[in-house]
């Protein structure tokens, strides 16, 4: 979870250039915590290459681990301290929402999509912390999604997925690994089999 490109710039604007470049943002903007926040909940709903912050930014694109990490680092930048945090979610999934390609993996997966969800816990000056979830964009309201529409420091955002049991990602540890160990520790092979399923149609591959 860097918080510089390999050129030494920084991330905070390294985005600002790429929202200018995708007419986003005005050249002269500024980019505050809200404006970060925005930026960053809007990329789609799409799986990047890699979770790195500098390819999220590249190519426009995260589910929540890439976008939280990369909203973890621009936090840091703009002197914002926060924590990366994971939680494990399950959902039931009506078969009538289920492809028919999916139906027999849907039955071994219990009827039911697992996740561990990522998003953040901002510091606040005295001393409180905010929740923050930027997984989904704006655009994701007409599907029923939870989406944040607003950026209010001090006010928590709703999380994106009900979560079971939460814990901070420790700050030495490879935040992707944690998770992964988390997905296998709680969940059967065929949950996380169909739960790929699941995340490569909503990302739309």
């Amino acid at each position: 979870m860097g918080n510089a490109d390999m050129s030494g710039e920084k991330l905070i604007d390294t985005l600002k250039r790429e929202a200018v470049r995708r007419g986003l943002l005005p050249a002269g903007a500024e980019i505050d915590p809200a404006t970060a926040f925005t930026l960053v909940r809007d990329m789609p709903y799409r799986r990047a290459s890699d979770r790195r912050p500098e390819t999220i930014i590249a190519e426009w694109r995260g589910t929540c681990s890439g976008k939280h990490y990369l909203l973890h680092a621009l936090f840091t930048e703009l002197d914002l301290k926060s924590q990366v945090m994971a939680c494990t979610t399950v959902t039931p999934v009506e078969s009538e929402n289920v492809p028919k390609r999916f139906l027999s993996l849907y039955e071994a997966a219990n009827r039911r999509f697992v996740d561990v969800h990522n998003y953040l816990l901002l510091e606040l000056p005295d001393g409180g912390h905010m929740v923050v979830d930027a997984t989904w964009p704006i655009a994701a309201l007409e599907h029923g999604r939870v989406v944040n529409e607003a950026f209010v420091l001090g006010q928590d955002q709703q999380i994106a997925s009900q979560p079971l049991e939460s814990w901070p990602i420790p700050k030495d540890s490879d935040a992707q690994a944690f998770k992964d160990e988390l997905l296998h520790r709680y969940f059967t092979p065929a949950e996380l089999e169909f739960r790929e399923e699941v995340i490569r149609v909503l990302s739309g591959e």
